[in-house]
């Protein structure tokens, strides 16, 4: 027996539940949780990594659990390190995150209850995050750390995965107490760990639908990225010859270059969607950029049949009528319907309709590449910096969208080859979220490249986590569209008022990223022609530093980017 902080016991709560890292501000209300990691960090290979803004820190986090597969853990001080957390867990509320967050608050005599009295620092923590996670509580005494942590992590990864909150005073964090009254209880025995099958009879049926079914469209979402799915993805469409299609979250869950898969802002995809007589919809609630799985995108719902997959029962038919919901992990839903498949049926070949899809793609693919095929261009198009990293980087590489209308540069031209390795704020398109992303997958994943391709208007929000990157050793390649402007902001205003509205302040002062970058400690690099990007994408990973590329991009090309009508019509509802 022995007598210890309500910091340690936090921290080995924390150590149970597999956390490696806890991303943290050092606060002196919980110094304690900081004085334990200092202690036992190396045997329980825990690490404290410190960002510069705690929103970046939940950035981080949001992008480790999609990387990884694991939720990530959090922490921020009483008053206004909790408040700039919220950022980051709306995001990871609307991407489906495990990322649980433990905020401090000052000591109990005068937090919370006590707020109209003046106390420093004191504020409605649980009001004001109650709204971004899918649960929050307060830690009233020392013993009921272990009770608190268990219900975090239990909550953060069932069903839908998301962030939840923990609040705990100061005064608890430093009290002492005795370590053989409170059980630390492993995963497995507390919660459900293991990946769910559906039900037997609904699987029966599904594969029925599939056989009979003329044209077979699988449509993938998070959920399918969240459940590793896409070698089971890939096995059933090959086995039936089907159209794949996804969602820009779920870019890579069969290599976007696969003969049967189809490009999310590709006519090609709208056409799949559309003219298949049954949809399998594999971890997605069909959404505002799937236009709600509606028409004209999607079939009329009382001819196109639906089977949709989903580990959230509260998903199925949110948006579009369900003939047959399956309720598990994706990943071993699709080998049940696959099994059951194959018994029902010869593996078939690929659907005369994949020619015509095919053409489409193809078609489209010719123009995208004909725009970039003017090398001596300057400013170049942002277009080129994809193509260059699609040679430069491996195919495990992760890549990090961020921006506006950069991201549709980013989806229209990178080439995605595995699941996983594409990471983008798609349901909050959040900017700023690409450097922080950057980070907490090179923490995810040490061993594969972390390259991002972002704006510089969305760089400009967390351009201080550099930082971060140097002091951790995270050796991050950031290339820099640089166009001077929120770009979106200009295709919007004209849109609206068919020309750019100058008092809207969406110009920038020029600013040479690759300097600022050297001056955090990074390797620097200012590229102005296509020639000069690989060349720059060498030096950048030789040097064994975080890099930052600034990459001037023409601003007038950027105003009207690939795909920009696909986007002004799911927003605006009308296509």
């Amino acid at each position: 027996m022995a007598e210890i902080t309500g910091g340690e016991l936090l921290l080995r709560c924390l150590h149970a539940e597999g956390v490696c890292h806890i991303n943290a501000i050092t606060d002196g209300t919980y110094m304690m949780v900081i004085e334990a990691l200092e202690r036992l960090g190396t045997e329980l290979n825990m690490r404290l990594v410190v960002p510069r803004h705690e929103a970046a820190a939940a950035h981080a986090c949001d992008a480790y659990t999609r990387v990884s597969g694991k939720p990530a853990v959090v922490m921020a001080c009483a008053g206004p390190g909790a408040a700039n957390l919220v950022a980051g867990m709306m995001c990871a509320q609307a991407e489906g995150s495990p990322v649980v967050a433990i905020t401090t608050t000052r000591r109990s005599d005068i937090s919370d209850s006590y707020v109209h009295q003046g106390g420093m620092q004191v504020s409605h923590h649980l009001d004001v995050f109650r709204p971004a996670v899918k649960w929050n509580g307060k830690i009233d005494h020392w013993k009921r750390i272990p009770d608190m942590v268990r219900h975090a992590f239990r909550t953060a990864m069932s069903g839908r995965p998301g962030p939840t909150h923990i609040l705990i005073p100061e005064d608890i964090i430093s009290q002492k107490g005795d370590d053989a009254s409170v059980a630390i209880i492993a995963p497995e025995r507390y919660r459900v760990v293991e990946s769910m099958p559906a039900d037997p009879a609904a699987i029966k049926r599904a594969a029925e639908m599939l056989v009979s079914a003329d044209l077979v469209n699988i449509h993938c979402g998070n959920g399918s990225e969240r459940a590793d799915a896409g070698d089971q993805v890939q096995r059933l469409a090959d086995f039936l010859g089907c159209p794949v299609t996804h969602t820009i979250r779920a870019r890579g869950i069969i290599p976007d270059d696969h003969p049967l898969c189809f490009h999310p802002t590709c006519m090609s995809r709208i056409v799949a969607n559309n003219q298949a007589d049954l949809v399998l919809a594999v971890g997605t609630r069909l959404g505002e950029l799937n236009m709600w799985g509606q028409p004209p995108m999607f079939g009329e719902p009382d001819k196109q049949r639906l089977i949709q997959i989903d580990t959230e029962p509260t998903n199925i038919g949110l948006n579009r009528p369900t003939d047959i919901p399956l309720i598990g992990d994706a990943r071993l839903v699709l080998a049940q319907l696959f099994d059951e498949v194959r018994q029902l049926t010869e593996k078939r070949p690929h659907h005369a309709k994949i020619a015509e899809l095919r053409a489409l793609q193809d078609q489209f693919q010719t123009e995208l590449d004909d725009a970039l095929a003017d090398t001596a261009r300057q400013p170049m198009l942002t277009g080129q910096i994809l193509k260059a990293c699609n040679d430069f980087f491996s195919d495990d590489a992760i890549f990090v969208m961020d921006g506006g209308n950069t991201t549709l540069w980013d989806l229209h031209y990178h080439v995605a080859r595995k699941s996983r390795s594409v990471v983008y704020s798609m349901n909050y398109g959040h900017l700023g979220t690409g450097l922080p992303y950057a980070l907490g997958a090179k923490l995810a994943c040490p061993e594969k490249p972390v390259y991002c391709v972002t704006g510089d208007s969305a760089f400009g929000f967390n351009i201080q986590e550099l930082e971060t990157a140097v002091r951790n050793d995270l050796p991050v390649i950031i290339l820099v569209a640089v166009d001077g402007a929120y770009g979106m902001e200009k295709s919007a205003q004209q849109r609206q008022f068919g020309r750019d509205a100058a008092w809207f302040g969406h110009d920038h002062a020029p600013v040479r990223y690759d300097q600022v970058g050297t001056a955090m400690g990074c390797h620097g690099e200012y590229v102005a022609s296509v020639e000069e990007i690989l060349p720059a994408l060498e030096r950048s990973a030789a040097s064994g530093k975080p890099a930052v590329i600034h990459v001037a991009v023409d601003p007038d090309a950027n105003v009207d980017p690939p795909g920009n009508w696909l986007w002004a019509a799911a927003r605006s509802g009308k296509m």
